[in-house]
């Protein structure tokens, strides 16, 4: 879990070109729309990983390990003349309790005739080169239906703003992107974690969900990663349904971390790492917090398929 995590944090701070002080375009474009359903939010803004120098190295993993997304890169570069990594500025994805999601992702230097451009030209590619096909697009609210002659499905996608664009898991699905884009700010429970993590930060989330856990019910919980200086830091909340549940949580928390050092005492980085994490019950949150230096993460680099 943790390598694919820093392997796709790093690889998809390329994509970014805003300054990470305000909100996402993605953000700023759908929190409004925000399903009252919704359980599940996290966001990227990424230029502070996309400076780091951790990032080439985790992104060139990334895609020799994903033989379909280095293809899926080339073919873009290639039909397009569109660079996916400096493409993407950043993303917001928002989900119900399925964990079927809404994405949001914010453009750069695309807008929508551009990205049909692109559909099309890819989809010449796939027909040997033949001619062309036409996309016809009819917008009715925020989403607009693509379709293509002689194809029966049809594609839904919403644009909401010039260099905005929002799916689902399901693009042939109207209802679903309809639904999951009627809402409002966030409000209740996840509307009160949202207002506590900085959304402007490289990574952040916020979760109501109830679960089992071994030491009581996790019932949400929330978090953010920060870059400054070469040293990146995370910060995240569990909450659970009593305090004496938090206690206990941490406390086993703790008692893993112990386990965990002496596991991979061999492995300096990684001892380093666990030596800055703080697990600490606050009535009924577990507090979190840890950092690493950019430099540890590219001495981990090579070393996670041995830990993993």
């Amino acid at each position: 879990m943790l390598k694919a995590t820093v392997l796709v944090t790093v690889a998809l701070s390329l994509f970014v070109t805003r300054p990470a002080a305000a909100d996402s375009k993605s953000w700023t474009a759908v929190k409004r729309s925000v399903s009252p359903k919704a359980a599940i939010v996290f966001g990227f803004n990424l230029d502070p990983i996309r400076a780091t120098g951790s990032y080439a190295a985790a992104l060139k993993m990334f895609l020799a390990e994903s033989n379909e997304a280095n293809q899926a890169f080339e073919l873009i570069k290639t039909s397009c003349q569109i660079d996916v990594a400096t493409a993407i500025s950043d993303a917001t994805v928002i989900m119900k309790l399925d964990e079927k999601p809404l994405v949001v992702l914010g453009l750069n230097g695309l807008d929508e005739p551009k990205v049909i451009d692109c559909m099309e030209k890819i989809v010449k590619s796939f027909a040997g080169g033949g001619p062309a096909p036409t996309l016809t697009a009819k917008k009715k609210g925020k989403v607009t239906e693509y379709s293509a002659p002689g194809e029966a499905k049809k594609i839904y996608v919403a644009w909401l703003a010039a260099d905005v664009v929002a799916f689902t898991d399901d693009p042939g699905d109207k209802g679903k992107l309809t639904k999951m884009l009627t809402g409002g700010a966030a409000k209740g429970a996840l509307g009160t974690m949202i207002g506590k993590v900085s959304t402007s930060a490289a990574v952040w989330a916020a979760v109501v969900k109830k679960a089992d856990a071994p030491f009581g019910t996790f019932t949400g919980g929330y978090g953010a990663v920060e870059i400054s200086g070469g040293t990146i830091s995370a910060s995240g909340h569990m909450t659970l349904s009593k305090p004496a549940e938090a206690t206990a949580g941490a406390t086993a928390g703790n008692a893993k971390l112990v386990e965990a050092k002496a596991e991979f005492a061999k492995i300096p980085a990684a001892v380093k790492l666990m030596d800055t994490i703080k697990i600490v019950a606050s009535g009924k949150l577990i507090d979190i917090t840890g950092s690493i230096a950019d430099k540890d993460i590219l001495a981990l680099l090579p070393q996670l398929e041995s830990i993993f």
